[in-house]
């Protein structure tokens, strides 16, 4: 890759350059650490509705064409966008701005209203996808957090009833106005982005204290979620502790969800289709999703069984096989700006693939990254007396 990559501490988190000179666009990606488990308790969904009004927000303070999309997660909301280099410091100003006119309670309920409905739409569509609630359910329970188990009660139309105070409340929090990460792609030299990392965070007015929010409840394990009469589901988490470590932990990803791994071989031990998953990232980890498709009882009940026995070991050829093909996905990660940026923050939020690195993870670390996360296995739809931690 050309150019080269800075981290610039800030005064609440970092600023990660990649200087690329033949650019001609610049890209960043901005993460919060305000994702769906932060809703409170009262107002589940309002992180997802932040997320909206921030792109719309964003867009409407621009006035250089913008390539943008936003997207909650977990722990986190993402918000991504490309323009031409020229008006790279506009993006980044307008970033600072989106937030507190957020902040600021200066939300057009028109605007708000349109959002609301846009979300109704989507949880239409999300809540005809078994797997995929399934799925932030699962995230739920490996990270602890068991609000984001509650975003299925953001059912349709209750978008709705969230308010502008509630919105202005959530937005007041200073994780919510200031990233915790900003990774920018371009152009130009690292060295001109270091104002960034003092200006960017520096707050120009002082939300009013009296909008904050109620107090998060404390995190606590959830293990009560039934699962689908006809399949079993698995949520493995993978920490993988540094983002020099991340590529282990995607590696180990791929190889649980592989038609050859550890899972797959669960469901042949007891008879059941292994159906494949999905990767839903959170902080500082990555959960792995799964699930089964069973045709009665008892093999609901052996998959509980299976998973307890078996070690989650991996075929060395398939980690093998996993790792040869890092090179070719490193290359297709610096295509584009975006793209890189993309890549650069997944990695350092330690669940993506370093584009600057030169060798893969040893096998020993992927497969001891798989064994841990396996021993962290919690199901959902097995017998009951099985269901949750090992």
């Amino acid at each position: 890759m050309d150019g080269e990559i800075l981290q610039l501490s800030g005064p609440a988190g970092a600023v990660i350059v990649a200087h690329r000179p033949e650019s001609s666009t610049t890209s960043l990606v901005a993460t919060y650490a305000r994702g769906f488990g932060h809703d409170p308790a009262d107002t589940p969904g309002v992180a997802h509705l932040h997320e909206h009004l921030y792109l719309a927000t964003l867009r409407s303070v621009m006035t250089a064409p913008i390539v943008a999309h936003a997207q909650t997660h977990a722990d986190t909301m993402k918000i991504s966008a490309t323009v031409l280099t020229e008006a790279s410091s506009d993006l980044v100003a307008a970033l600072t701005t989106a937030s507190q006119l957020l902040a600021a309670g200066r939300i057009d309920d028109d605007v708000r209203l349109r959002e609301c409905r846009a979300i109704d739409v989507e949880l239409s569509e999300w809540f005809g996808n078994p797997l995929l609630v399934t799925g932030h359910k699962l995230a739920a329970l490996a990270t602890q957090r068991h609000q984001l188990a509650r975003f299925d009660e953001c059912r349709i139309g209750g978008s709705s009833a969230i308010t502008a105070q509630d919105l202005r409340a959530h937005a007041a929090r200073h994780e919510a106005i200031y990233p915790e990460r900003l990774v920018i792609v371009g152009s130009r030299p690292a060295e001109e982005w270091l104002p960034v990392a003092d200006t960017l965070r520096a707050p120009s007015f002082a939300p009013d204290p009296t909008t904050n929010a109620p107090a998060e409840e404390p995190a606590t394990p959830r293990s009560d979620l039934s699962g689908s009469d006809t399949r079993v589901y698995v949520g493995i988490p993978l920490q993988p502790g540094t983002p020099g470590n991340a590529e282990a932990a995607q590696l180990a990803a791929q190889i649980l969800l592989h038609e050859r791994g550890p899972l797959a071989e669960v469901g042949k031990r007891v008879g059941a289709r292994f159906r494949g998953g999905s990767v839903v990232p959170g902080a500082g980890r990555v959960v792995v999703t799964g699930s089964w498709l069973v045709e009665d009882a008892r093999q609901r009940e052996a998959i509980g069984i299976a998973m307890s026995q078996h070690s989650g070991q991996a075929a060395p050829a398939l980690i093998a096989t996993q790792a040869a093909a890092l090179p070719e996905r490193r290359s297709a990660a610096v295509t584009n700006p975006a793209t890189l940026a993309a890549t650069v923050d997944a990695w350092q939020s330690g669940y993506g693939i370093d584009p600057t690195a030169t060798s893969t993870p040893c096998a020993d670390m992927i497969d001891r990254c798989v064994r841990t996360g396996w021993n962290q296995a919690v199901l959902v739809g097995a017998k009951p007396a099985r269901s949750g931690p090992f």
